[in-house]
């Protein structure tokens, strides 16, 4: 569910946009409706907020205020979060580069193209949620093997793995050719860098965590250090079997 933020000086506007987008949207629920940009900073200080629909022109101060004022604080929840209505092309130009905004619409427009930029502004945000759903899933997963996060290579092991999620990889899969050059473009590293840290990272987990602890999440008793795949796979399998999220 994605909390709404509307911030419109025009009552009867505000009123049309609410009820268009409660009609229209299931997984949204209005946060609050506010006409000043004072009453809008305090809110989104709360950082409770996951849409903006912003009206440039308030009583107060403008919405570009309220721009700068998510900028000055670094409140980067809000990256990509804002729609702002404009009734002026001028003003558009000093926020429309700005990371926190993501689409405007005109006044003049139609609610319809209000409403289809909301909702592509909805999906891409319910895919970054279910993203960082799957991620903390595989960070609790490498965290109970005792993997330490300090380590690069863990954080390396973590990417490729969501990678492997991410792209439905069976397990003959040739990492080398397909996995470790995302991860080396990322991090600005060679492949071999990538490869070696990532094995010195479990190899750090190997001597760290217990043999029943090990023998317990791999379903068979552990002797010799788990092989990369052996690890990557194993993470994969009960992603998979947990249904984490749908694909």
């Amino acid at each position: 569910m994605q909390n709404l933020l509307i911030v419109e000086n025009d009552l009867t506007e505000s009123h049309f946009l609410i009820n268009s987008v409660c009609k229209k949207f299931l997984n949204i629920r209005l946060y609050a409706a506010v006409s000043t940009g004072i009453e809008a900073i305090n809110i989104i200080t709360k950082k409770e907020v996951d849409i903006i629909i912003l009206d440039l022109k308030l009583p107060d101060m403008t919405g570009i205020d309220v721009i700068n004022f998510i900028s000055k604080n670094n409140l980067s929840k809000y990256n990509l979060s804002v729609i702002v209505i404009i009734d002026n092309c001028k003003k558009l130009s000093q926020v429309i580069n700005s990371k926190y905004v993501f689409s405007y619409c005109a006044k003049s427009n139609s609610i319809d193209f209000i409403i289809e930029k909301i909702d592509i502004l909805v999906r891409m945000k319910e895919k970054e949620c279910k993203t960082d759903m799957i991620k903390e899933k595989i960070k609790k997963e490498l965290e109970m093997l005792h993997f330490n996060f300090s380590y690069i290579g863990t954080k390396y092991l973590h990417d490729c793995i969501y990678e492997c999620y991410y792209k439905n990889v069976k397990y003959d899969i040739n990492l080398n050719k397909t996995i470790y050059p995302i991860i080396s473009k990322r991090y600005h590293q060679t492949i071999d860098c990538i490869r070696t840290n990532i094995f010195q990272s479990i190899t750090k987990m190997y001597f760290q965590a217990e043999n029943a602890t090990l023998s317990t999440y791999f379903g068979y008793t552990v002797i010799n250090k788990p092989k990369m795949k052996e690890v990557m796979f194993k993470i994969l399998e009960k992603l998979y079997d947990n249904m984490v999220i749908d694909r």
